[in-house]
């Protein structure tokens, strides 16, 4: 009894001793030194790659870090390895003239952005890489019809100019030729004042870029004569533009279905920018003043949108 009492009192003290735990964790595979040198390495450029990371704090030694100890060691300081956003490149003059912009619209509500009818140019393809399309299917089922992503040579592009407001989509008018003032005057007089009336009213304004052929005399012109009024735009400034969303929702959507020709290529774009209705063009519309708010923060850089 008392050789049993004994061993059940020493028990405890044996499986928390330090001994008992001595060589259960593994090592870190970076030192302290290479710690430092990894963060200073990050922050100072952080396009640098994983691999060339790696190489620059082993000192070209054979013991390499891995790819997964450089990506741990950043997450510990808060820093992970992402795709690089797009943004606009902005010149010094880019951001003052944002900035003006925004001062003379930051108190504008959703009412007054819902007057403003946008419009801009873009083109949707078929016939490119679309991706990896996943499909569910049985064991022998991978070269059945309807299983198959079919795939065409030659890509084939269509440019289409189009409108939205608060209110839905306007038109989307494809454009078989050079975008120049005359094509553009066009294209204005079959659509400008109807997609206008029909999606806010008499009183609209009217949003474009600073393409070379949307201030042309002529266009200018045309605007005046019609008793239009322009909504003075900033240059290089798609992310004030609740349309360019739209167009990149349009072409996943048109991607996803995969035309295989210009005929569907024109019916199924047609199809999705009806489809995308005026739910979305609300919502859209409705963050142009968190849009200014952002500029504004950004001192005229860009923003997320």
């Amino acid at each position: 009894m008392g050789s049993a009492s004994s061993n059940l009192g020493s028990a405890p003290s044996q499986r928390g001793s330090v001994s008992s735990n001595r060589g259960r964790y593994r090592p870190r595979a970076t030192t302290e030194k290479q710690d430092r040198l990894l963060h200073r390495t990050i922050l100072k450029d952080a396009s640098m790659q994983t691999d060339d990371l790696a190489q620059h704090i082993s000192g070209g030694g054979s013991m390499m870090v891995s790819d997964r100890t450089i990506r741990r060691r950043a997450a510990e300081w808060g820093l992970y390895h992402r795709v690089q956003r797009k943004t606009p490149a902005l010149t010094r003059s880019h951001v003052q003239k944002r900035l003006d912009f925004v001062n003379a619209h930051i108190d504008w509500t959703f009412d007054d952005w819902s007057r403003v009818l946008f419009s801009d140019e873009s083109s949707v393809q078929c016939g490119s890489n679309h991706g990896q399309q996943w499909i569910w299917r049985r064991i022998g089922e991978e070269w059945t019809d309807g299983k198959t992503q079919p795939t065409i040579k030659v890509a084939t592009t269509m440019k289409f100019w189009c409108s939205m407001s608060a209110a839905g989509p306007g038109s989307l008018h494809i454009i078989e030729e050079s975008l120049t003032s005359d094509s553009y005057l066009k294209i204005l007089q079959q659509h400008l004042i109807a997609d206008g009336t029909r999606l806010y009213g008499s009183d609209f304004l009217f949003q474009q870029d600073n393409h070379p052929s949307h201030k042309t005399e002529r266009i200018q012109r045309f605007l005046e004569e019609k008793g239009i009024q322009e909504l003075q735009w900033p240059p290089n400034s798609p992310d004030f533009s609740p349309i360019e969303n739209m167009f990149s929702v349009l072409k996943r959507l048109v991607a996803e279905r995969c035309p295989l020709s210009k005929d569907d290529l024109f019916k199924i774009t047609i199809e999705e920018w009806e489809n995308l209705g005026s739910d979305y063009t609300h919502a859209l519309v409705s963050s142009l003043p968190d849009r200014m708010q952002a500029a504004m923060t950004a001192g005229g850089g860009a923003t997320k949108y």
